[in-house]
């Protein structure tokens, strides 16, 4: 008896973990999951969101004011954006259907950038409300209570759109000084680095899934054209991915490893565009006359539980 039990419980596991292989891997070669982006094609900006491939394009707010910069949570349910609806750019979670939409922050500075711890119960973001005035790093708890100010930059422009790394033990963000690098720190805000230490402006820096590869834009000259690179997490190996004339910023990796999205003006607006992980296969996702920006994705992860028979 315990033998046939034991061989009906081998039997059930290997169900589950090919149920959930599936779920993870998808078609092979496709890539899979949501992307949010903010796009002004109908008047102003608003949250919108799409299947990978580029198909079933939705709209998730409608107001009269500028909604944006979206996060997905790490389990797919909710997506943090900024809104300025309330006079000044703030914090706001919603439902990933577009549905409970709640602001977090309430200062008169600017809120901006908001980003999820890996495991959901926190958000990092910047705000110039220190005394300084400029743009530092803060941590907040999901429900916007328990804010901690992480960074005090007193002699720099201020620090942007920081990125929690996948293991949770850094953030990654650009500036400060008058050229942004690239920065690691912990994420109590200790030991910072600067892992670029470039005079070519950087940003809108992004971890790879399993937190060893950092995505970047950056321009080699003041003013001039960005392309996307990417660096290991020490900032060694400096690849770039992108080479063209116009701008291609604010990348991010699919929560597999083998995509990237980003944004490109190549073709005369900002439009979402996708590549693989070696910057191969750039193809055009959105396309419309307006300007389509700042995409984020998410991918299913299915958990395999122990399965106990008592």
């Amino acid at each position: 008896m315990q033998g046939k039990r034991g061989f009906i419980t081998t039997c059930i596991l290997m169900v589950i973990l090919v149920l959930t292989l599936g779920a993870v891997q998808g078609t092979p070669g496709v890539p899979q999951g949501k992307i949010c982006f903010n796009s002004n094609r109908d008047g102003n900006d608003e949250i919108y969101v799409m299947n990978a491939d580029g198909s079933g394009q939705t709209r998730l707010t409608y107001n009269s004011a500028t909604d944006f910069a979206c996060r997905w949570s790490p389990d797919g349910r909710q997506i943090a954006f900024v809104s300025n609806r309330d006079g000044n750019d703030e914090i706001y979670i919603m439902n990933a259907n577009g549905s409970g939409q709640t602001r977090l922050t309430y200062n008169n500075a600017m809120d901006r950038g908001p980003n999820w711890s890996p495991d959901g119960s926190k958000i990092v973001f910047t705000s110039n409300r220190g005394p300084e005035f400029l743009h530092d790093i803060f941590v907040m708890n999901r429900d916007g209570t328990g804010v901690t100010q992480l960074t005090f930059n007193l002699n720099g422009m201020g620090e942007h759109k920081p990125d929690w790394s996948p293991d949770g033990k850094y953030i990654a963000f650009a500036g400060p000084g008058v050229y942004d690098n690239i920065w690691r720190m912990k994420a109590d805000g200790s030991e910072m680095t600067n892992l670029t230490n470039s005079i070519s402006p950087q940003s809108s820096p992004n971890w790879s899934p399993d937190s060893s590869t950092i995505l970047f834009a950056m321009q080699f000259i003041l003013g001039g054209n960005a392309n996307i690179y990417k660096m290991n997490f020490n900032g060694t190996g400096v690849t770039r991915l992108t080479n063209n004339t116009h701008d291609d910023r604010t990348p991010v990796f699919s929560l597999d490893g083998d995509y990237i999205a980003f944004c490109s003006n190549r073709d005369g607006n900002s439009e979402i565009y996708l590549m693989k992980a070696d910057g191969s296969g750039q193809t055009n996702l959105t396309n419309n006359f307006s300007n389509d920006q700042l995409p984020d994705w998410w991918m299913p992860r299915r958990v395999l539980l122990p399965l106990i028979l008592r």
